[in-house]
């Protein structure tokens, strides 16, 4: 009898903790497909994980409540974005082959309201090569694709945007910083881009995004200052000016621009912004 009684508290006890044991589980899996992802010194062996980390995160993501998943154990190796308003979650890391070449990755989890119907979205990293890439929007089929770190919620007309800064490794030459959009229409479609960046408050046609390609051993600054409501950027100019217009040969000179958000969900360009401006050193 109380051999039967352990077996009994036994089953009882797996199977109220049989989701918690799984969590754990995926938990440490995710963490080391991330960690050797990133870190493997052996390209094949990084790609095998890289896809491996992803298969199982689309696993997990197939759950009916994707914001449920528990992610706190990869997030010193993936960028995981939450929006203050909790309706939106943001996912993306970076596989870099031997050839130095980045394979951005992302996955969106969108929500209307808490405990509604949440969306995931997986972004493809293509977008076409063409001279309008800053004056339109795209779905998740065409992803100007980038490692996303910071992320800015705000309101245009009643709408939500989810504003977002990402760095993308071009070449071994030349870095892009990105300044993007995201947003959900009311039929449950991504968006990415929106036509909000205006160059000055009298321009009339707005870009959906911003790209800053400067030189791969150079760095510049750019970041959400959340209190001020405006996003800081290094301006670019060429190392010399024979290298005007090559973007591999840009460098930051020291100024400091900014977009500053107005009404109406409106980022208006400044330059020069001056110390006395922000609430402290930048």
């Amino acid at each position: 009898m109380k051999k039967q009684l352990l077996i009994l508290f036994f089953l009882i006890f797996c199977t109220n903790n049989l989701r918690v044991f799984g969590q754990d589980v995926h938990s440490i899996l995710l963490k080391k497909y991330s960690d050797s992802l990133r870190f493997n010194r052996i390209d094949s062996i990084r790609s095998k994980y890289n896809d491996s980390f992803k298969i199982l995160l689309k696993d997990l993501l197939l759950d009916e409540h994707p914001f449920g998943v528990q992610l706190d154990s990869i997030t010193k190796t993936v960028s995981v974005l939450n929006s203050d308003d909790a309706h939106m979650r943001v996912i993306s890391w970076v596989y870099i082959n031997e050839k130095e070449e980045y394979e951005n990755n992302c996955v969106v989890l969108f929500r209307k309201k808490k405990g509604g119907n949440e969306l995931v979205f997986w972004l493809k990293d293509h977008m076409e090569p063409k001279s309008d890439s800053l004056y339109d929007d795209y779905n998740e089929d065409f992803w100007p694709g980038a490692l996303y770190y910071q992320m800015y919620h705000f309101t245009k007309k009643g709408k939500d945007y989810y504003c977002v800064l990402g760095l993308n490794g071009k070449n071994s030459f030349c870095n892009r910083k990105l300044i993007d959009v995201l947003s959900v229409d009311k039929s449950g479609e991504l968006h990415i881009g929106a036509p909000v960046f205006f160059s000055s408050e009298r321009d009339y046609t707005p870009q959906y995004r911003v790209f800053f390609d400067y030189a791969d051993q150079s760095s510049m600054l750019l970041r959400f200052e959340v209190s001020e409501k405006i996003i800081t950027y290094s301006n670019l100019v060429p190392s010399n000016p024979e290298k005007t217009g090559k973007r591999e040969y840009y460098i930051p000179d020291g100024r400091i621009d900014f977009y500053e958000l107005k009404k109406k969900g409106k980022w208006i360009r400044h330059e020069g912004l001056q110390e006395f401006d922000l609430p402290g050193n930048i």
